[in-house]
Parts: structure tokens; C-alpha cells; sequence
């Protein structure tokens, strides 16, 4: 049984592109296979979209584009983390498109330094700190400053309050999962 330690954090590492950033573990409610998100109309181009996550519709933010200002290169690596950021008056729950998942790590407190002044690409606000490891330097995000964009809150709300917008995001996701399955289902046919 492991022992956790209290000047220890655990993050869970990812990728984007060449870059490797690390969220704390504790926000990090689940990992997914890629599923493209459906598109809403009229939102800023770092939302991928929604999917449906057993009943809930959840929007997707395309760190890549975000961060990067380029697109998310989908391989069978490709990730969406579902994050629970809990805030002072309403709590989010918002998926991360990512590159890949990596692992686990323990970072002790002594060894996060803060953000850089100089040379981010990123929002400072967006940055946590940089945790010192052995063999290299993870970017450790801040997830209720990226997931607390107004846009992000006010898209989950509209989805929650409106449930017109509800059904036809539910809808269009349900039969986009159907169709997902009938091709399953065609393909273990063929398999046979």
C-alpha cells in the first residue's frame, strides 16, 4: 500500500505536440478514447465541441489550439481528459482534448518553481508552476484558469438551462454514437 505524502503532489502527465504539461491528479475525474465532439455553432474556434458522457453533455476545449494555435494531429494516442474544477460559484466539469496521456508522477512541493516571466507561449495564469524532475521540466497547468473562460461557463450553463439546445446536441451525439456502433457491429460481423 502506498504511503501518500503530504510535500508531494501527483500530476498526471500528457503531451501537445513536444511539450509535456502535468495537471494534478485530483481534477482529473476520467480518461477517454477519442470521440470527435460535436460542433456548436457560433462558440470560439479552442472549443472542439460536446460529447455525451452518460447523459451529460460536456464541451471539449482543444488545448492545441488553445495553447498552440494549431490543430490537434488525431492518432489512436489521442485523449480527452474529463476535468472536474470545483469554483466559487459554480463548478465545471469540460473535457481536454489532448495528444497522448503519459503517467502518473510524484512531484515534490520544493521542486515546482513558479511560472516563467519570459519566453511561454501560454497565458501566465494558465501556468501552475514548472516541476523539476530528474531528467527534464514539466509544465504544470492551472486548470480553473484554463477551464474558467467565460465562454467555457456560459456554454455549460446555456446547455443546462436550455433544453432545446440539450436535445439537439443530445440527439445529434446520439445518433452519431449509433452510427459509431452499427460500424462496430458491421466490423466484428466481418471479423468473423
Amino acid at each position: 500500500m502506498a504511503v501518500y505524502q503530504q510535500n508531494t503532489n501527483q500530476h498526471l502527465t500528457f503531451r501537445l505536440g513536444k511539450d509535456e504539461f502535468g495537471i494534478e491528479i485530483l481534477g482529473v475525474r476520467e480518461i477517454l478514447e477519442y470521440r470527435e465532439p460535436t460542433r456548436v455553432p457560433r462558440t470560439s474556434r479552442f472549443i472542439a465541441g460536446v460529447i455525451n458522457i452518460r447523459g451529460n453533455v460536456v464541451p471539449v476545449i482543444n488545448l492545441s489550439r488553445l495553447f498552440l494555435g494549431r490543430e490537434t494531429d488525431i492518432t489512436k494516442r489521442t485523449c480527452i481528459l474529463i476535468l472536474e474544477i470545483y469554483g466559487d460559484k459554480d463548478d465545471i466539469i469540460a473535457g481536454v482534448l489532448v495528444d497522448s496521456v503519459n503517467e502518473v508522477i510524484s512531484i515534490n512541493k520544493e521542486n515546482i518553481d513558479p511560472p516563467p516571466n519570459f519566453g511561454s507561449r501560454l497565458r501566465a495564469d494558465f501556468i501552475k508552476g514548472m516541476g523539476r524532475l530528474e531528467d527534464r521540466i514539466v509544465i504544470l497547468l492551472n486548470p480553473s484558469s484554463v477551464l474558467n473562460f467565460n465562454e467555457i461557463v456560459e456554454l455549460t450553463k446555456s446547455i443546462d438551462s436550455s433544453s432545446s439546445i440539450k436535445e439537439s446536441i443530445t440527439d445529434s451525439i446520439l445518433a452519431q454514437n449509433q452510427d459509431e456502433t452499427q460500424s462496430d457491429q458491421r466490423g466484428a460481423q466481418d471479423s468473423r
